[in-house]
């Protein structure tokens, strides 16, 4: 078998297909830098029906697959940076997409998205998961008590077991989204406290990754979501993204997600006020992109503006993004003890709560919104969500490359 199937393969390479435009340009110019032994790491996106004759071709050419993606028909991927045009012109291959690297990017704030009132009502996410892909989550007294909240944990990055969080950004983010305030006696409590939550670990200690491991994580959050009722994934990270939507890792990935039934929310980034500087996967028209609101620290929304530094659309292709926009200046969420090892180390934190600004924050207010509305309305898909979020929302700015829609109004949206 092995052999017939060797000599099957040796047609498909041999024959004549060409490798222009299948290449990003970001590989390329890496090419022109390094030497002939180096290695690149890419995404390879393999053609309709044809992914185990791609993954055949590929293994026959040296070429180190890392992790598999079936559910957007790709590959992550290690080939020498010498061998590239030459592994373009496998038929059976669509695009060799750079492996990007990217970045990570309440208790007035979830006051102002009108999550109190929403808790005070009986809505408080319980039994929804959120999975979360950023940095970690650490077992925060806010998370694991009474009850332990964080019914998963998947370490891509140092394959570790337990949970953990070796730069912060992940589970404060966790904590905007489904922090109970059990440290402070409710008074810093996220919006939906007692949503369940799934840590995704996809960035390092620096809050920096590479897409083929976020891409990785989503494969893992689709592959597990009947195990842990994992109804939203938020993405609080980004990067600055070129070429086709078609051919973006982040945003294939993303809105394959979203058509399988999982909410998905992404910051739309740090760039701002410039416009066109929406990061990706926020650019997926699909999804929810957040920007970031200034509440001036107030929980009367009249007051509120887009944040400066909250990345404008348009999108590419001139989709308007941000969606919509929240609370993300000077919000306070769980702190972290950075050097604590599941099972190694005791706790030990000095302060339960740290502040934080930026679109990463805002993102997590409506993943937990998106628990909350799932709780009252467990038959709904993504797009309901959207347009609810999107019907509902208060205009605060007028510019929809700044606001989208206007500002979350979670109040307003559970007396439908």
């Amino acid at each position: 078998m092995n052999i017939l199937f060797g000599m099957m393969l040796f047609p498909i390479l041999g024959r004549i297909a060409k490798g222009e435009g299948k290449i990003d340009q970001r590989l390329i110019k890496k090419t022109q830098t390094l030497n002939s032994t180096s290695k690149l790491s890419a995404i390879i996106f393999s053609k309709e029906k044809q992914g185990t004759i791609c993954k055949e071709c590929l293994k026959e050419m040296g070429v180190t697959i890392v992790h598999e993606f079936p559910f957007i028909n790709a590959y992550a991927v290690e080939v020498p940076g010498s061998m590239l045009e030459k592994v373009a012109k496998i038929e059976s291959i669509k695009y060799i997409s750079d492996d990007i690297e990217t970045s990570s990017l309440l208790d007035i704030a979830t006051q102002g998205v009108g999550a109190r009132t929403a808790n005070k009502m009986g809505y408080t996410g319980k039994g929804i998961g959120i999975a979360v892909l950023d940095t970690g989550i650490y077992p925060h007294p806010d998370l694991i008590r009474p009850r332990n909240r964080i019914t998963a944990f998947k370490d891509f990055v140092n394959q570790k077991d337990g949970p953990y969080d070796d730069n912060g950004h992940g589970t404060f983010v966790a904590g905007v989204a489904a922090g109970n305030g059990y440290s402070s006696g409710g008074k810093y409590a996220g919006v939906a406290p007692e949503a369940s939550i799934i840590g995704v670990k996809v960035m390092n200690k620096n809050g920096e990754g590479n897409a083929s491991k976020i891409v990785a994580g989503m494969q893992w959050v689709l592959d597990h979501r009947y195990d842990y009722n994992i109804r939203i994934a938020c993405l609080s990270l980004g990067s600055l993204s070129s070429g086709s939507l078609a051919n973006d890792p982040l945003v294939v990935a993303s809105s394959a997600l979203w058509k399988q039934g999982i909410f998905v929310t992404a910051a739309a980034g740090n760039a701002g006020p410039k416009q066109g500087t929406i990061t990706t996967p926020g650019v997926c028209p699909s999804i929810v992109t957040v920007g970031a609101v200034d509440d001036k620290r107030t929980a009367d929304p009249s007051d509120d503006v887009v944040a400066e530094f909250s990345s404008r659309g348009p999108a590419r292709g001139r989709v308007a993004k941000p969606d919509v926009v929240a609370p993300g200046v000077g919000v306070i969420s769980l702190n972290t003890d950075r050097d604590y090892i599941s099972g190694l180390r005791l706790y030990s934190l000095e302060r339960a709560y740290a502040t934080m600004s930026g679109t990463s924050v805002a993102a997590p207010v409506v993943a937990g919104i998106a628990a909350l509305i799932l709780e009252k309305h467990p038959d709904y898909k993504p797009d309901d969500i959207k347009k609810l979020l999107q019907k509902y929302a208060r205009n605060i700015d007028g510019n929809i490359y700044a606001q989208g829609k206007g500002l979350v109004d979670l109040e307003r949206i559970l007396k439908v």
